[in-house]
């Protein structure tokens, strides 16, 4: 199962690539909307690697509970990859509602708030800490045990990608409050 997750983990990785750069794009207002089945495809994934997260989770716990001990502070980087995946999928279901509704039956787009530009870039934020948090078990679920020459690469381009969809949220959030 775990290492089903780390393919499911992967892909969701690649599909949120694709559609957060076309996203931005989308919100500059430089892309067209078909970039809306691979969102559904990532939160199919993100939905299927959720489950089986929290499926691990009950099982690491029924196994601390059979032991009788569960080394709180040892296991502090556990709980915070579960726990940031949990604020992962509450912010997921509050980006999808930020973008989707119906106005008289026809699909629209809400107005982008402050309150919503601050619940998209506490996403981009959470989803950077979790993937930070989870990048050494998904690389050791594949056989790839050190990436140090290639870690500082790796960090960069993410985080170059994670800024490109922040500042297309808050150049959106102008478009609709500003500009």
């Amino acid at each position: 199962m775990r290492k089903a997750n780390a393919v499911i983990t992967a892909l969701i990785m690649l599909l949120f690539v694709i559609h957060g750069v076309l996203g931005a794009f989308q919100m500059l207002g430089a892309a067209g909307t078909w970039h809306k089945t691979i969102a559904r495809a990532a939160f199919t994934l993100a939905a299927v690697h959720g489950v089986i997260g929290v499926k691990l989770t009950i099982d690491t716990l029924k196994a601390q509970k059979k032991a009788g001990v569960s080394y709180p502070a040892a296991n502090r980087l556990f709980w915070a990859r579960r726990i940031s995946g949990f604020a992962l999928m509450i912010l997921l279901a509050l980006h999808m509602s930020a973008f989707t509704g119906k106005v008289d039956g026809v699909v629209r787009l809400k107005a982008f708030g402050g309150f919503q530009l601050l619940l998209q870039l506490l996403l981009v934020v959470t989803l950077a800490l979790h993937i930070l948090m989870n990048v050494k078990p998904v690389l050791i679920s594949f056989g790839i045990r050190s990436l140090k020459e290639r870690a500082f690469d790796i960090l960069f381009v993410l985080s170059v990608l994670l800024l490109f969809m922040a500042a297309g949220f808050v150049i959106y959030y102008l478009i609709w409050n500003v500009w």
